[in-house]
C-alpha cells in the first residue's frame, strides 16, 4: 500500500560513479553555502539598521544611568566634599521593549530611594549654609521629589549633570537625617555610587537579561525567571576628612541577549550541517530504493532548505522568533517531504525524510537556545549522526 498512484518512478541506472556524483554534490554544496552566506549578508544589514533605529530610541529615552551621591559641598565650585556617613539606595526597574516599526529597542523605568545621614561635626565648612550634590543626568529624570534633610523639606534645583539644594544646618541636630526620591529613565545600565562610610545598594525588579557589574559582585543575588535582586554592602574607612576616595559604581547591566537577528546568523552556520545530512539521507535512500535521484532534484532539495533561512529571517521580523522558527521549518520540512514523496512514488520516503529533517531543525533549535553546552550538544548530535550512518551503510553491504 506504499505505492501512489503515479507515473512510475525514475529506474535505477548507473550514469556515473559514486565518487563523480559524490563530487557534483559536494559542488552543489558550495554553490549553496554561497547562497547561504548572501542571506547571512542581508541577515547583517537589517541587523545593522536595526541597531542604528534602537540607538535613535534609546538616545530619545535616555542612555546609561550613573548616580553619585548625595555629597556636602561649601559652594558649587568646591573641588573639596564630604559623603555620607550612612548611605541606603533601593532601586527598583522594569524594563521593557519600545517597538519603531519592526524595529526595538531594551529600555526601562526605575523608582530609586535614597536615605542616610551626615554627622555635622565631621563637615568641616566654616559656614552654617551648604550645598548638598546629587550627581545624575538631569535629563532622565521622570519624577523628582524635595529633599528632607534634618526635619525640613528642601526643594531640589537641576543643572545639568547634577542636582543640587542650599540647606541651613545650623538648627539642625548632630546626626542629620536625609531621604528623597526620584523616577528615572534609562536603557542598558543602572549604576550607583557607594557614597557612604556604610553603604547599602539594592537593586531589584524585573528584567529579561540582568547582568550584575561594578566595583565589587553583589553580596547577595536572587535570580527566578524576569524576576532579580541584588544587594551591595560596604563599610570604609575614611582615608581624610575631606573623603576624596573613590567607592566605586555598582549597579547592573540589562542586555538584551540574543535577538533575532543573532539567532539567524547563528543558524546559518549550521546551514551545511543540514545541507550535508540531507543529501546523505537522500542517497542512502536512492540506493536502498535502487531509484536514479538526478543532481537537479538534489539541487531543488538543497534550494529549499536554503530558502528556509530567508524564511525564518523575514517571519522574525514580525513574529516572536521561536513562532518563526517553526513555522519557517514546518514549510520546509512538508515540501521536501511532499518533492520525495511524489518523486519517488512511496509515502514511507517522504515520512523517513520528513522526521529526519524534522529531528535536524529541532536539534537545530535547541542549540540556538542554549550558549555554554551549545558545542557539548552539537558534537553529541553529529556523533549520532555517524553513528547511524555507519550501520545503515552496513545494512546496506548486506
Amino acid at each position: 500500500m506504499d505505492n501512489l498512484q503515479m507515473p512510475p518512478p525514475i529506474p535505477y541506472k548507473r550514469r556515473m560513479s559514486y565518487g563523480i556524483k559524490v563530487l557534483l554534490l559536494g559542488l552543489q554544496s558550495v554553490l549553496l553555502m554561497i547562497g547561504a552566506l548572501a542571506i547571512w549578508i542581508i541577515s547583517y544589514s537589517r541587523d545593522e539598521s536595526n541597531r542604528d533605529i534602537a540607538e535613535q530610541i534609546v538616545k530619545e529615552w535616555g542612555g546609561s544611568v550613573y548616580i553619585q551621591g548625595p555629597t556636602v559641598k561649601e559652594n558649587l565650585d568646591s573641588t573639596s566634599w564630604f559623603r555620607p556617613e550612612t548611605f541606603t539606595c533601593n532601586a527598583n526597574v522594569e524594563t521593557k521593549s519600545l517597538h519603531r516599526n519592526i524595529y526595538e529597542a531594551e529600555v526601562f523605568n526605575a523608582h530609586v530611594a535614597f536615605a542616610g545621614s551626615f554627622n555635622k561635626d565631621r563637615i568641616s565648612i566654616a559656614s552654617d549654609t551648604i550645598f548638598l550634590e546629587l550627581g545624575i543626568n538631569t535629563k532622565q529624570l521622570a519624577k523628582l521629589t524635595s529633599l528632607k534633610i534634618g526635619g525640613k523639606t528642601i526643594d531640589w534645583h537641576k543643572s545639568d549633570y547634577f542636582l543640587f539644594a542650599k540647606v541651613d544646618i545650623k538648627d539642625m541636630p548632630q546626626t542629620i537625617e536625609f531621604s528623597t526620591n526620584l523616577e528615572i529613565h534609562g536603557s542598558a545600565a543602572l549604576f550607583i555610587k557607594q557614597i557612604g562610610d556604610q553603604s547599602l545598594v539594592t537593586i531589584d525588579g524585573e528584567a529579561p537579561n540582568p547582568s550584575f557589574r561594578g566595583s565589587s559582585l553583589p553580596d547577595e543575588r536572587n535570580l527566578r525567571g524576569r524576576r532579580f535582586s541584588a544587594r551591595w554592602e560596604s563599610d570604609v574607612t575614611p582615608v581624610d576628612v575631606t573623603y576624596k576616595d573613590d567607592c566605586g559604581f555598582v549597579g547592573t547591566n540589562f542586555l538584551v541577549g540574543v535577538d533575532r537577528y543573532q539567532k539567524v546568523s547563528r543558524s546559518l552556520k549550521y546551514a551545511f550541517i543540514i545541507i550535508l545530512l540531507t543529501y546523505i539521507s537522500v542517497s542512502f535512500t536512492e540506493i536502498v530504493m535502487k531509484r536514479n535521484v538526478p543532481l537537479l532534484n538534489y539541487f531543488l532539495i538543497g534550494a529549499a532548505l536554503i530558502i528556509f533561512y530567508t524564511l525564518l529571517l523575514s517571519f522574525s521580523e514580525h513574529m516572536l522568533f521561536g513562532i518563526a522558527y517553526m513555522i519557517a521549518s514546518l514549510m520546509t520540512v512538508a515540501l521536501i517531504a511532499g518533492y520525495m514523496c511524489k518523486m519517488l512514488c512511496s509515502r514511507k520516503i517522504g515520512f523517513v525524510i520528513g522526521s529526519i529533517l524534522t529531528c535536524l531543525y529541532i536539534s537545530c533549535y535547541i542549540l540556538l537556545s542554549l550558549s555554554t553546552y551549545a558545542l557539548l550538544l552539537g558534537s553529541l548530535i553529529l556523533f549520532i549522526a555517524l553513528a547511524a550512518m555507519m550501520y545503515g551503510s552496513l545494512q546496506i553491504k548486506r
